[in-house]
């Protein structure tokens, strides 16, 4: 003989079906809000541009990785995540944040390379960073960059404006075997002198790096 379904039951299962749908639908949402980053998970080593000097770099991370933009990509705009720059980047690239990063960096996820080596975009606080004595000289900054890193020294620091009309700093530096493998760029922020955008050309072929770097723009 059938029964009737308690209701003492049914009443507590539609509650729970309709919260767990409630959630789905909020989380799916909330994806299709944000822009198509992603964000490291928790053991990550990258804690910001280091003020002391870093051990000598592999070879794999020294030299260009250039990583393949297939024809035809489109650019996308990608948006500071606590700070007002915005630059374009290849569709194709699979870029991450890091959790409260004050620098704002930005990495690329490529094959088996690390992402924590990958960081190619982030903001230098020079208060942070105890450089006052460049605020106000992002060109001597430029110059001097490398003496906290894994170059040998200076090779080559040019002024130039890109198309968005920031002020930027086009240097080369030399690596341990005499090199200069890749281009850095630094950009002067509109009454900010105490932030530089850098931007490397590690990653990229330099078509592709050259229109990321006229693409950088600041919003006041």
């Amino acid at each position: 003989m059938d029964t009737e379904p308690d209701p003492r039951i049914i009443l507590p299962v539609l509650l729970i079906s309709a919260m767990l749908f409630a959630g789905v639908y909020w989380a799916y949402n909330s994806a299709k809000s944000h822009q198509g980053s992603i964000v490291l998970p928790g053991g990550i080593t990258y804690l910001g541009p280091s003020p002391t000097p870093t051990p000598r770099i592999s070879s794999r991370t020294s030299t260009n990785i250039h990583i393949p933009v297939p024809s035809g990509t489109a650019w996308v705009e990608r948006r500071g995540q606590s700070l007002s720059y915005s630059f374009l980047y290849p569709e194709s690239l699979s870029l991450g944040v890091f959790p409260n990063d004050p620098y704002d960096s930005i990495t690329v996820f490529y094959e088996n390379t690390d992402a924590n080596a990958n960081i190619f975009f982030r903001v230098d606080n020079l208060t942070a960073l105890k450089k006052t004595e460049y605020i106000g000289k992002p060109m001597e900054y430029a110059q001097n960059w490398w003496r906290d890193y894994a170059w040998s020294g200076v090779s080559n620091v040019t002024k130039f404006t890109n198309k968005q009309g920031l002020t930027g700093f086009r240097a080369t530096y030399t690596s341990s075997d005499n090199t200069t493998p890749y281009d850095h760029v630094f950009f002067e922020i509109p009454d900010r002198d105490d932030l530089i955008i850098w931007i490397s050309g590690k990653l990229f072929e330099p078509a592709v790096f050259d229109r990321m770097v006229d693409s950088v723009s600041w919003k006041k």
